[in-house]
């Protein structure tokens, strides 16, 4: 015999027998399990039900309470003048009664009985013919006659929709305040409002909620006639006696006895719904049977199993610790001939084949150890243990070839750490390393497992200064389907940089900006791939950190628009090519023209009119905008002097200043000049500071500000409510006016927020004895609304398009008065 069978003979039958006997104790625990679980299921069923039915009931009463105590529905009720009653109010009061019914889609209607049962009022969203209005005769009346407390509810079947209801009455008790004294009144009983509430979501739930495959509910009423049951044909019918008198002698407790139903044993549980409503739980027999029959089933063929199982088990353990260990050992000589320095033997036993093995194992990992050393000195970062720049090229180089090969894409994420210079200079650079480690460990955990991650090393390696570049990252993307692909990773790069990084008692907030180029749309070798995304992260640092950009030609052109119109500019100032154009701040109620605002145009002699929004941030960069600034207030100053002289003595003139100006510039000087120069009063000129530059001055500029209103030049807020200044702050700021935002006004008569942002702003204006401008006024409606809400001066294309001097000046001239209307 052989040694397959001798062990086979000895141990299966020491093993088949214990599970004979735990199969049987474990059929009879299941089997008692499933008549448990089986019964559970139908009372938690009916418990739900019980609930939701309760819920719907206290929901109810407490609508019922709200919507009598609507001062609507109170004045209604109040109103003795049946002309006022009638005409005026009932209108309003069905159409509360319909936004009611629509917010409740269970609710079918809403009345309102007079006292003696006369139905006042009615409403339903629904098909529901009104059968009567006299209601005093009818039992449900007569029952809420006799109701003294505050919320009577009743289960009936009104005559008008012949369905089951649930039907919430609410007396109507009130104090008539214009002929009783408030407190010592006593209040009368002025009707009822009643809710009628569809009883529908109960079928519902009886059909969501089956109990098993024969199980079920059904709801009765204290009569035994059947309101509701998955059978159609079973409504209204009764159940037998013998059943009904079980159900009424369980209504008090909530036990599961068993009864005969249908001739057949069953398990019933009783819930009361409410004192007129039963809900009766029916679970066959043969629906716990018929699971105890299929989990002894299920038990048989486990233990069957088990037995094949446990055979086939100890023939694999025969093969395993005799004869593959054999084969193991000759594979592993020959893996070691072949140049595989870490075979793998799986053996653990003691035995001399065993000792062997090991032998073997601590041979080749000697060998393996060594191997690997000598390639991560030279492959890999030793901060962070990632492969190095000369790995990464090594790697991307055969991911070119192969995608060239397979026609396929591929994608290059140059990343580094956003301000890592100043956490290695103030905190010092075993914190920056720390933080270089933990970035690395981070892009291990989100990369998905197809990306390469490369720690980039600094170009110079002979510089000692090369390891302020070892904040920088390369992402290797194979077989990517488009560009959204390499964006996903990107975002989800972004996504945990935003988690701060803890060390020792330091929290430390560092973003990541991130460059991407693909292949083979932006090149095609190694250094041009690295090249394109390394340009691509700089445009996101300048797009504002903390972002991702791919590398877009456009960029390039860009920047070389960029260039030239900076050095236009700076011919255009020398040239005399900038010009001002004015557009009239209008007084809100009367029409007046109270101001001007002076606005810059560009006349270039290669494109025409060029639009401040174009080439101001170009001048802002460049530091241009101090020269341009200062030739916009000298240029406002000196028009203002010819219009004086033109006999247009009223005329003031609002400059829009920068925040680089506030910084850079001695505007006290430069606006003193200004009106030295052309005899100008200080009122004549108006400073338009916007919102976002306040809040980025120095405190010292802000007393700047202050001395020049105390000269009398009015300091404007532009464009108030796009920033993010708090009112403490405003209070202190030395404004005279705030000027509302033309996104705000664009919207506000069709958008709640933006009137309501608008509102808001005029009432903090006055509040503060502030004055108010509107920019942006378009329409009539606008200009009205505006007025209305107490704004003092209007702008906009609807009064006046920005003129240059020749046509503004005839415009003073002539002394129009524009209406609201944009007329003149």
């Amino acid at each position: 015999m052989r040694l397959h069978a001798k062990v086979l003979l000895v141990v299966v039958p020491l093993a088949v027998i214990p599970l004979l006997i735990l199969g049987w104790l474990a059929y009879d625990q299941l089997r008692s399990t499933a008549i448990e679980r089986s019964s559970s299921q139908m009372t938690t069923i009916m418990d739900q039900m019980a609930r939701n039915f309760q819920m719907h009931q206290d929901v109810a009463k407490a609508n019922a309470r709200l919507f009598a105590d609507a001062s609507l529905m109170r004045a209604y009720a109040l109103t003795e003048d049946e002309e006022e009653r009638y005409v005026l109010m009932l209108p309003s009061l069905l159409k509360l009664f319909s936004s009611y019914l629509r917010a409740y889609p269970d609710y079918s209607e809403i009345r309102f009985l007079l006292p003696d049962g006369y139905e006042d009022a009615r409403t339903t969203l629904k098909p529901i013919p009104n059968m009567t209005e006299e209601e005093g005769g009818t039992t449900f009346f007569r029952e809420l006659g006799r109701f003294k407390g505050e919320t009577f509810v009743q289960v009936t079947t009104p005559p008008d929709s012949q369905r089951v209801s649930l039907q919430v009455a609410r007396p109507l008790r009130l104090i008539d305040l214009s002929t009783q004294d408030p407190l010592n009144g006593t209040p009368t009983l002025r009707g009822y409002l009643v809710v009628t509430i569809g009883l529908d979501f109960l079928a519902e739930q009886m059909d969501a909620n089956r109990i098993g495959e024969n199980g079920r509910t059904l709801v009765v009423n204290t009569d035994g006639k059947i309101l509701f049951h998955p059978d159609a044909s079973r409504l209204g019918q009764g159940i037998p006696a013998p059943l009904l008198k079980k159900v009424l002698e369980m209504a008090k407790n909530e036990q599961r006895v068993p009864v005969s139903y249908k001739q057949a044993n069953s398990l019933l549980a009783t819930r009361r719904l409410h004192k007129d409503l039963l809900l009766i739980g029916i679970l066959p027999e043969e629906e716990w049977l018929k699971e105890s029959q299929r989990l002894g089933n299920s038990v048989a063929w486990i233990v069957l199993g088990t037995v094949v199982l446990l055979i086939i088990t100890l023939l694999i353990a025969m093969n395993f610790l005799m004869v593959r260990p054999l084969k193991q050992l000759m594979e592993a000589v020959r893996e070691i001939g072949h140049g595989n320095l870490a075979p793998e033997i799986a053996l653990s036993t003691r035995d001399e084949l065993g000792q062997l093995a090991l032998n073997f194992q601590d041979m080749a990992g000697n060998l393996e150890t060594s191997r690997i050393k000598v390639e991560r000195l030279a492959y890999h970062d030793s901060l962070t243990g990632l492969p190095n720049r000369f790995r990464a090229h090594e790697t991307l180089r055969g991911m070119i070839s192969l995608a060239r090969r397979e026609n396929g894409k591929m994608a290059v994420l140059f990343l580094d750490l956003d301000n890592f210079k100043r956490v290695n200079d103030t905190l010092g650079h075993q914190v920056g390393d720390q933080l270089l480690k933990e970035m690395a460990n981070r892009l291990k955990v989100v990369l998905r497992a197809e990306d390469v991650i490369h720690q980039e090393a600094p170009r110079n390696t002979s510089d000692l200064l090369a390891r302020l570049g070892g904040d920088e990252f390369v992402v290797l993307l194979p077989r990517i389907n488009s560009s959204h692909d390499a964006a996903k990773v990107a975002s989800r790069i972004l996504e945990i940089m935003k988690v701060p990084f803890y060390f020792d008692d330091k929290e430390i907030y560092s973003g990541s900006s991130i460059g991407i180029s693909l292949f083979p749309e932006d090149g095609g070798d190694v250094d041009e791939l690295i090249k394109l995304a390394d340009a691509a992260m700089y445009q996101a640092k300048e797009q504002g950190r903390d972002n991702f950009q791919f590398y877009s030609a456009s960029y390039n052109l860009a920047a070389l628009e960029h260039i030239s119109l900076e050095g236009r500019l700076r011919r255009a100032l020398k040239n005399d090519e900038l010009e001002l154009y004015y557009q009239p701040l209008v007084q809100a109620r009367t029409g007046e023209i109270v101001g001007l605002e002076a606005l810059l145009r560009w006349n270039d002699p290669l494109e025409g009119i060029i639009l401040p929004d174009r080439f101001i941030p170009i001048a802002e960069d460049s530091g241009l905008i101090l020269p341009v600034g200062e030739w916009v207030l000298r240029e406002a100053g000196r028009q203002l002097s010819a219009w004086r002289a033109a006999g247009l003595t009223r005329t003031c003139v609002s400059v829009n200043v920068s925040a680089i100006q506030l910084q850079r510039q001695d505007l006290v000087t430069i606006v003193g000049e200004v009106l030295k120069d052309n005899g100008l009063f200080p009122w004549q000129l108006e400073l338009e500071i916007t919102e976002t530059a306040l809040m980025k001055i120095r405190p010292e500029v802000i007393g700047n500000l202050d001395t020049l209103r105390k000269k009398g030049v009015t300091i404007s807020l532009d464009d108030f409510g796009t920033g993010y200044s708090s009112l403490s702050l405003l209070q202190e700021l030395p404004i005279g006016k705030l000027k509302i935002d033309k996104s705000f006004v664009r919207d506000m008569l069709v958008d709640p927020k933006d009137a309501a942002i608008v509102s808001a702003v005029l009432f903090i204006a006055k509040s503060l004895g502030l004055k108010s401008t509107a920019e942006g006024v378009e329409t009539p409606e606008q200009a009205a609304h505006l007025a209305q809400e107490g704004c003092d001066q209007l702008q906009g294309y609807l009064l006046c398009r920005p003129l240059p001097v020749a046509e503004i000046t005839e415009f003073l001239k002539s002394g129009d008065i524009i209406a609201p209307s944009g007329q003149r």
